[in-house]
């Protein structure tokens, strides 16, 4: 059974905030919480269009899967996922960024400035206004169909998703658990079972260049 939630632990956390990261999210699932019997057989595959065996690329059966609800609410649905994406096994953080592109045209055309004074020479800036043009390109139109309509982000934007795949489709009360820890920064419970080694379970947020 297949899970994907929105984010991952700590996600929109502050600097200096510690918070479980895959293999601490996968110990607090498996070994401390005992939520989930976790899949871990690498010769298993989960991609989008179902269940595989690694070595041989047979379909060993159809995929069944569940998005959270705070996915369905950013636009991500299943068809979110090309053809051929590959889930992983276990617990896995998966992050995509997307980057729209723009161009400064001169108002009430197409073109540039560089394009607007090589066609028309010499022109006061003070006549002229400028907007950014979002440029609307095949790839651009591709990836925002994933999304349905209205929701794809029209800037610079980053999706992280954490998948969890059992062994068996998860008790409500379990995936529940599941998703605070993920979506809802919840603390794990029971941290004397955890290592006090750094990195071991826990990450750091970190300023950016720090």
């Amino acid at each position: 059974m297949l899970y994907i939630f929105a984010g991952f632990p700590g996600k929109g956390a502050g600097p200096g905030t510690q918070h479980l990261h895959a293999g601490g999210l996968q110990h607090a699932i498996e070994t401390v919480e005992e939520l989930a019997i976790l899949e871990h057989d690498p010769v298993i595959q989960h991609r989008k269009e179902g269940v595989f065996a690694n070595e041989t690329g047979e379909l060993l059966r159809q995929i069944e899967y569940r998005l959270s609800d705070s996915l369905l609410k950013d636009g991500i649905t299943w068809d979110w996922f090309t053809e051929g994406w590959r889930f992983g096994n276990g617990v896995t953080v998966q992050k995509s960024m997307a980057s729209p592109a723009f161009s400064t045209v001169v108002h009430g055309s197409d073109l540039t400035l560089d394009q607007f004074l090589a066609l028309h020479g010499p022109t006061r800036l003070a006549d002229l206004e400028l907007f950014r043009k979002h440029n609307r390109t095949e790839s651009w139109e591709s990836y925002e169909s994933r999304w349905l309509p209205g929701t794809c982000p029209q800037e610079n934007h980053e999706v992280s998703l954490t998948v969890i795949v059992t062994d068996y489709r998860l008790p409500e009360f379990a995936y529940e658990r599941i998703r605070d820890l993920i979506e809802r920064r919840a603390e794990p419970k029971y941290l004397d079972q955890y290592s006090a080694e750094q990195g071991k379970h826990f990450h750091t947020i970190r300023r950016y260049g720090k």
